[in-house]
């Protein structure tokens, strides 16, 4: 439970990193909602509304006269909405739709198009008609109200009238004493008061003089579509984040590996990638060698303690970027002044050899059949204060065009490279045995004596279960890690890694764009990068 919490935004800065990722989210889903609403609204026929405002008295004629207190008078909000209630009777709606004589309009129609609302200040009632014809709706809208001050009156004179009409026939047959005829006649005073007072007691108090249109409004309607794909967007964005299990942030990669960050590695850019170079021999100026020169001091001041000869280079899974980190990272050590061999024991997908440009010949498994010694394998890369003599040959043996073509005389072979060698196509068992082969650990010892640095390219960690027992043979570990690598992923490299036998020095994060490292502006690496491109752009002029 707590590992399912641990990575929740907790910050306001959490936040906004998740709306900038699912930034297509937030703006995509708004502007397809306004632009929905408005095209809807748009071809929907007009329709009117007129609205008139009756007055009604909310003094109560029999508490005044009887001196009788009436609970819903006293209330304003039940009151008005009992009487909201009577408008809305069947047999008003069908009289109105009689007398208005609008064609079409039936008392069930005038009922669905038309609503009656209280005020919430004033003892007012709002009767409201809609109509796709103004005039219409302003006639049928007038008729309502004065409609509804007859029924209203109608039914509230009724009790009044049966008692004047009791009355009145009693007086009529009455053959009583003079006193109980003057009674009767003092109550049918008193009850055609009472009828006079109530039939006054609603009135229109302000007739519809006009309609309003309420739709199309499509710019509303645009604007309301855009505000709710705005919340629905930033919803269904946090939704998207809480499925998406990639890890985002490299406290998280510290966390949970007990390993500091030694760098971070830009993606090269695609004309590079593409045909198989280094930027470290292509462009050894731009912001993604730069990164590389930087790992190289976080590796070496890691280990100034440690003392390690043989650094294993690894990933968690394939097509993370450890091959091409490590060719980088040891064109950089040879830079330096320092002995480098680069050792593929990536037997299963060997690369090392296609960014040097020696093709595939004798290498690691001809010296562990025991076919060949070392010093047979083993091939010296001539790298010469940044390029190749001429450019690094290309696949077809030409030299290559993004690297200088001159080249100081001071040349030094201090990178050498020791290939995977021909690899048998039998099956990943008899790949095991050369990893497992007792002969590789004295092949590696005689790379450490002859080298100040061995740095060896192995299979991912958890692809394959020998890469693990690589880590018996070698000094220290490094780990490449994709940025966006999957969360389970990690989890279960950290488990791994509890059974390494060689301690790790740190992980690198690679296919971090050189914007989302932050330490441009405090560092001045945005003023070298303009440097770097500027200077790039001048190089490709000149391949044209």
């Amino acid at each position: 439970m707590t590992e399912a919490f641990a990575n929740r935004p907790t910050t306001l800065a959490d936040y906004a990193a998740i709306l900038r990722r699912r930034k297509w989210i937030i703006i995509a889903l708004p502007v397809v909602a306004a632009i929905s609403a408005y095209l809807v609204s748009a071809t929907q026929s007009a329709l009117y509304e007129a609205t008139a405002k009756v007055l009604v008295n909310r003094t109560s004629v029999v508490s005044a006269i009887a001196n009788v207190s009436d609970p819903a008078v006293g209330d304003p909000t039940r009151f008005l909405a009992t009487q909201a209630s009577v408008a809305r009777s069947p047999t008003l709606a069908d009289r109105v739709a009689k007398r208005a004589h609008v064609a079409g309009v039936t008392g069930g129609s005038l009922l669905g198009s038309s609503s009656v609302t209280p005020e919430t200040n004033a003892d007012i009632l709002d009767v409201t008609v809609s109509s796709s014809n103004p005039a219409a709706a302003v006639r049928l809208a007038n008729a309502y109200a004065v409609g509804f001050t007859r029924y209203k009156t109608e039914l509230d004179t009724k009790q009044v009238e049966r008692a004047l009409a009791n009355i009145r026939e009693r007086i009529k047959t009455s053959k009583a004493s003079p006193a109980t005829v003057t009674q009767l006649l003092d109550s049918q005073a008193e009850l055609e008061t009472i009828g006079s007072l109530l039939a006054d007691n609603t009135s229109v108090l302000k007739p519809a003089e006009g309609a309003t249109q309420v739709r199309p409004k499509p710019m509303r309607r645009a604007f309301l579509g855009g505000l709710l794909g705005l919340v629905l967007g930033i919803g269904l964005a946090f939704l998207a984040e809480a499925f998406d299990r990639r890890v985002r942030s490299e406290e998280e990669l510290e966390q949970t590996l007990h390993l500091p960050l030694l760098g971070r590695v830009p993606p090269p850019p695609r004309h590079v990638s593409d045909v198989n170079e280094l930027v470290m021999l292509a462009e050894p100026e731009s912001l993604e060698a730069e990164s590389i020169r930087r790992l190289k001091t976080s590796i070496e001041f890691l280990n100034l303690d440690r003392g390690a000869r043989t650094i294993m280079v690894t990933s968690a899974v394939p097509r993370e970027g450890k091959s091409t980190t490590i060719a980088n990272l040891g064109v950089a050590f040879a830079r330096s002044g320092r002995r480098i061999a680069l050792v593929d024991l990536d037997l299963r997908r060997p690369f090392l050899h296609r960014f040097f440009r020696t093709g595939v010949g004798l290498g690691m498994t001809d010296v562990l059949s025991g076919s060949e010694d070392v010093a047979a394998v083993l091939r010296p890369l001539a790298v010469p204060g940044g390029a190749f003599p001429g450019g690094p040959p290309s696949r077809n043996g030409s030299q290559s065009r993004s690297a200088k073509t001159s080249a100081p005389a001071d040349v030094q072979t201090t990178l050498t490279l020791l290939p995977a060698g021909s690899v048998p196509s039998t099956g990943s068992e008899s790949l095991s045995d050369y990893l497992e082969n007792e002969r590789l650990s004295f092949v590696l010892d005689e790379l450490a004596e002859q080298f100040e640095l061995v740095l060896i390219d192995t299979p991912p960690l958890l692809s394959v279960g020998d890469a693990m027992a690589l880590t018996a043979r070698v000094d220290a570990v490094v780990l490449v890690l994709h940025a966006g690598i999957q969360r389970p992923i990690v989890h279960e490299l950290g488990r791994q890694l509890q059974s390494s036998q060689a301690p790790a020095l740190g992980f690198v994060l690679t296919g971090v764009p050189p914007a989302g490292e932050g330490y441009g502006d405090a560092y001045g690496y945005e003023a070298y990068g303009y440097e770097a491109s500027r200077k790039r752009s001048e190089r490709r002029a000149g391949r044209t």
